[in-house]
């Protein structure tokens, strides 16, 4: 008589003859033999096709919420971008204007052309980098989880919220943890959810001291299978009474806040496998802290 072991249960897409999809959870278990061998196979199916329908349903409209809420960041940093923008824009025209006057003269030296033509040419690269940076984060694809980099995906982030800092008076500064690990997830929504932490923490710093203004973001290794990033302020502190409502939709202390960042952060964080919190600091100040499991790592989220 067989017995039976190793039981594993997997979701198969199938195409019916018309060219319907199906999906069907299977059920194996392999039969062994009473000299030990195990040449057959059980299963048993059940049909999810349904439920796989409604979870690609949702999954497509939380992107869309994570979509538009980048949209609605990228309107905050519209003043602070263009003048990120105007800067390099401006040193272009001006070098390529000088660069023509030395060409004008009866014998223009060359040298001097050469290095202005560098300067323009660094100028156009910065100004094209901040470019590349708002395309990447405002344009709408689906959820490509590979291994990432944090400490890169950190120093976008900060390029893009240069503007705003200066406009603030804010002294941002990044510290990571040497031989830090990648981690598995999508890029663009992981800027995303640093990108609203920072702004939520020069928000907090509006009526500080100019002193006191600063943010620290630092990525460490949390243990061996985790990183955790966490983005710090000097502000007056989180409310006890708020943290039990500061992830949930619709909440917010700003005036003109539409209460979704933190939600859409935190449901993006569940995601990726990891999971989102917020601390008051001992001095003053608040600390939102997140983590991002390791990249091989066989953790996984569900976003709720």
């Amino acid at each position: 008589m067989g017995t039976f072991q190793e039981r594993f249960t997997s979701e198969e897409r199938t195409r019916k003859a018309g060219g319907k999809v199906r999906w069907l959870q299977t059920v194996k278990r392999p039969i062994v033999e009473k000299d030990g061998s195990a040449s057959r196979v059980l299963g048993t199916s059940t049909g999810v096709t349904e439920r796989k329908g409604t979870e690609l349903k949702l999954r497509r409209q939380r992107a869309e919420l994570a979509h538009v809420a980048r949209i609605s960041m990228m309107g905050e940093l519209a003043a602070s971008l263009a003048h990120e923008l105007n800067q390099p824009l401006t040193a272009i025209l001006s070098n390529a204007q000088a660069a023509l006057r030395f060409m004008a003269a009866n014998s223009p030296d060359l040298e001097e052309v050469r290095e202005i033509l560098k300067e323009i040419v660094q100028d156009n690269s910065r100004a094209s980098e901040i470019i590349r940076r708002i395309r990447a984060l405002v344009k709408k694809e689906d959820l490509e989880f590979v291994p990432v980099d944090v400490a890169s995906v950190v120093a976008d982030v900060m390029l893009l919220v240069h503007g705003d800092a200066v406009l603030h008076n804010v002294q941002v500064s990044f510290e990571a943890s040497p031989d830090l690990p990648r981690v598995r997830g999508d890029r663009v929504q992981l800027q995303q959810v640093i990108l609203n932490l920072l702004l939520n923490a020069f928000d907090a710093l509006k009526g500080c001291r100019e002193k006191d203004r600063r943010v620290l973001l630092r990525v460490e290794r949390e243990d061996a299978h985790t990183v955790k990033v966490m983005v710090r302020d000097r502000g007056t502190g989180l409310n006890s009474d708020n943290f039990d409502k500061l992830f949930k939709p619709f909440f917010t202390t700003k005036r003109d806040g539409l209460g979704m960042g933190l939600s859409i952060c935190r449901s993006i964080v569940q995601a990726h496998g990891g999971r989102m919190w917020a601390e008051n600091d001992l001095g003053y100040g608040a600390t939102f802290c997140f983590t991002v499991p390791v990249d091989g790592t066989e953790k996984k989220g569900i976003m709720e």
